[in-house]
């Protein structure tokens, strides 16, 4: 058999498989391995379906990554912990001032995070923001302004392969493009010791609300500089940083990656703030739902999300096992994605038909999580009238006008994988294909590895017609889901250049102006079509009886500081 890959740092020693730790001092980097008895207080153990892409999150995307990262990383404002009111007062322990009403709204909708104070001045297109005091990277690298400056210049010189689509996309949601592109950002400088100046090139009122995305998590330069994270060649992704390296300020430090198997977290001993409760967390990769399931019954494992509507049945039948479901709001976006450059999509009506084949009523009662919704719209707050209702009868007649007969579409869908955006994708082929059949469409599939796949949404590779596919809301700005999509719309949906909506969308201040342009570039993706929504799924966590103290956030920010092991 071969022996797998162990990816670890110095002084820490894995045995073959680990399952569970012990509960040690912390952060001296010669822990004592766990072994496959040890099931102690110190491990919370979390199963994943996948293993992560990278552990660098400004090259991620992808749930699996971030969940872990989010861990290890911190970003400099976070969303507070309740939402905001409409018209929010400043946090007393933060202060946000700004040039405008309009952005004074944006600024204090987030609260602290490595920055304490910041102030927004000529209609959104400066920020200086105070950093916190006392802070030191898990390295031992001071955090304060070259830190962060070095951040902010990192993501800007991207180039080769860590400029693509798929790796760095949301900073180029974000700020447009790159050194050598037309970048939204223009340059960090540091003023004092404890504080930083970001320029940009447009008004950007958002921009506060962007940065709490865990792809801005602040990272070790010393770290970054020792371990190829600044190479040019090659994958960023799979240098040492990102997979054996990963350095930030979080309350849990990088111990070990062996890919298939888990990775471990160690505590933080130096941490800042709350210092975490248990001594290591161990994500275990389990593919297998059923499995996933089994193991938190009988106690091998503590958590883990994503669960489909079949497993969050038969986790609960049995009350005597202590299983508890945990559900947050649906606020994600499940999706069919259409290819506009595809030839047999060449003709709208055909598209249009397609989009009037699918029963979304009957996609959320056979595929999705109790308590998710149809998606009329992008936004689960927008449940209006949907652009093109079900209408098997109307979809015939568009594609006998079109001449379409024995269509055949191949459908795109990652395989193996759950997320909180797409529960359950071969399940999900399987019901949209047979609303297409009902038409005179017959699907073809195409099953991909879930890297493949990403990489396929990026623009490598042929793009099937039709394709299965989510957008998580990471923030509670309904801009935000929205310009995922349109960042995303050339490659993945063969849209031309959308620079000039997604600049338009980023560039309002919260309000009708805001609105007006989310509302368009709904339009732009829902009309023609190039994406027919399907769901609004509700993302389900499940946690074994020994599990206490977890805080479930929203859109997928949960932190494993409180969490403490019992038994």
């Amino acid at each position: 058999m071969r022996a797998r890959r162990l990816l670890a740092v110095p002084g820490l020693v894995l045995a073959a498989v680990l399952v569970a730790g012990c509960s040690t001092s912390g952060g001296s980097g010669n822990e004592p391995s766990p072994s496959a008895a040890d099931t102690g207080q110190g491990a919370f153990v979390v199963a994943a379906a996948v293993d992560p892409i990278a552990l660098d999150p400004a090259v991620v995307t992808d749930p699996d990554s971030l969940r872990i990262t989010r861990q290890i990383f911190e970003t400099l404002v976070t969303l507070p912990d309740k939402p905001a009111a409409a018209s929010p007062a400043p946090s007393p322990t933060a202060t946000a001032r700004s040039a405008s009403a309009a952005t004074q709204a944006d600024v204090t909708t987030v609260a602290p995070g490595l920055a304490t104070e910041w102030a927004a001045s000529r209609q959104g297109r400066t920020y200086t923001l105070t950093l916190r005091e006392g802070v030191t990277f898990q390295d031992g690298t001071p955090f304060g302004p070259a830190a962060v400056c070095a951040n902010f210049d990192r993501w800007y010189t991207l180039s080769g392969r860590a400029a693509a689509p798929d790796v760095s996309a949301v900073y180029q949601e974000v700020f447009g493009g790159f050194i050598d592109q037309a970048s939204r950002y223009q340059g960090c400088t540091e003023l004092g010791p404890h504080q930083v100046r970001i320029d940009l090139a447009t008004p950007m009122p958002g921009l506060l609300t962007e940065l709490t995305r865990p792809q801005f998590g602040i990272q070790s330069p010393t770290a970054m500089a020792d371990n190829g994270a600044y190479a040019t060649g090659g994958d960023p992704r799979t240098t040492s940083y990102a997979t054996a390296h990963p350095t930030g300020t979080g309350p849990f430090r990088f111990g070990a990656w062996e890919p298939g198997v888990q990775v471990v977290l160690l505590r933080n001993p130096d941490y800042w703030g709350q210092k975490a409760a248990v001594e290591r967390v161990l994500v275990k990769t389990v593919n297998d739902p059923k499995a996933r399931g089994e193991q938190l019954v009988k106690g091998k494992i503590d958590a883990y999300d994503q669960v489909t509507a079949l497993e969050t049945a038969s986790l609960t039948a049995d009350p005597k096992a202590g299983v508890r479901i945990e559900r947050r709001a649906a606020g994600d976006l499940t999706y069919l994605g259409l290819d506009k450059d595809s030839t047999a999509l060449a003709d709208p009506r055909i598209r249009k038909a397609v989009a009037l084949a699918i029963d979304p009523a009957a996609i959320v009662a056979r595929t999705m999580p109790k308590g998710s919704t149809v998606a009329n719209s992008l936004l689960p707050d927008d449940q209006g009238t949907r652009t093109y209702p079900y209408d098997p009868n109307q979809a015939r007649r568009l594609l006998a006008e079109a001449g379409a007969t024995n269509l055949k579409l191949r459908i795109g869908y990652p395989s193996g994988v759950q997320q909180g955006y797409l529960p359950a994708p071969e399940d999900l082929y399987v019901v949209v294909a047979e609303q297409l059949k009902a038409v005179g469409i017959t699907a073809e599939p195409v099953a991909m590895s879930w890297p493949a796949f990403l990489q396929m949404l990026g623009g490598e590779g042929t793009r099937p017609d039709l394709h299965l596919m989510g957008v998580a809301m990471q923030t509670p700005e309904p801009s935000s889901l929205v310009s995922q999509l349109l960042a995303g719309g050339p490659q993945e949906f063969g849209l031309p250049s959308t620079s000039s909506e997604l600049a338009g969308l980023l560039s309002q201040p919260a309000g009708a102006g805001r609105d007006a342009a989310v509302a368009a570039a709904q339009k732009q993706l829902l009309e023609d079509p190039v994406l027919v929504p399907l769901a609004h799924p509700v993302s389900v966590v499940a946690l074994g009886p020994r599990v206490r103290d977890e805080r479930i956030g929203p859109y997928g920010a949960d932190r494993w500081t409180s969490i403490r092991v019992t038994g």
